[in-house]
């Protein structure tokens, strides 16, 4: 059996990649390991030859809306199940896995670009899935105020119908996108961290790293394949 696989998730910038290399570095007596979502096989060379122009379209392609949000889809869903195989599978037989972020932010999206409630399960489904999932619910107001002059356009609803990118589509689209994982995180049992407005760094990242000590200290370990 391996070690438990963790997750992350929320809106953007609830302060995913923040948070997890903060809760790794205090549980790292643990054998708790952050990966970037982002992060290339270093297992495989060959894997990694094929990761890197993949990771190179989806975080640097400068949110150009030239191909179909289809296109997008399916090419996130090749580079989740890559990163699953060739970098969270390796990890996990040193020990517990934390990264930041997964498929379910992209999955809570797709419902409002055009996507049938059928499709998306589909799409995915042969990505590994989390162990444990802990949800940053942080209204989309807050993470304006944290850092709203430096959303990217897919950010600020580039997939959705708006007809201009700011505040107001970010506020609706992240809204949109929150919402759903609610939905996610009620209907498969995830763990839920409310992070109200004015709430320090330090102490959500205490509250963050306490409820991964507890998952690892007291939860069985499972294979990650889907239930």
């Amino acid at each position: 059996m391996s070690a438990p696989f963790i997750v992350l998730e929320g809106p953007d910038g609830a302060g995913k990649t923040t948070l997890a290399a903060r809760a790794a570095a205090d549980l790292a007596r643990l054998g708790v390991r952050h990966l970037d979502r982002r992060q290339i096989s270093t297992h495989s060379t060959y894997a990694a030859t094929l990761m890197e122009p993949l990771a190179r379209m989806l975080w640097h392609s400068g949110d150009a809306p030239d191909l179909s949000d289809s296109f997008w889809a399916h090419l996130q869903a090749a580079w989740f199940t890559a990163h699953g195989e060739q970098v969270v599978a390796p990890a996990l037989a040193a020990g517990p896995v934390l990264v930041d972020g997964w498929y379910s932010k992209l999955a809570s999206r797709l419902p409002g670009q055009g996507w049938s409630a059928d499709e998306i399960p589909h799409l995915f489904a042969r990505v590994r899935r989390p162990d444990h999932t802990i949800l940053l619910d942080v209204d989309p107001a807050v993470l304006w105020e944290r850092k709203g002059d430096q959303m990217r356009p897919a950010e600020l609803g580039m997939h959705g119908t708006y007809d201009t990118l700011g505040r107001s589509s970010f506020l609706d689209y992240q809204q949109r996108g929150l919402d759903r994982l609610r939905a996610t995180a009620a209907a498969e049992n995830w763990h839920v961290l409310h992070v109200p407005a004015g709430e320090p760094l330090e102490t959500t990242a205490f509250r963050t790293t306490s409820l991964i000590c507890d998952l690892i200290a007291t939860a069985p370990t499972t294979t990650g394949a889907r239930p």
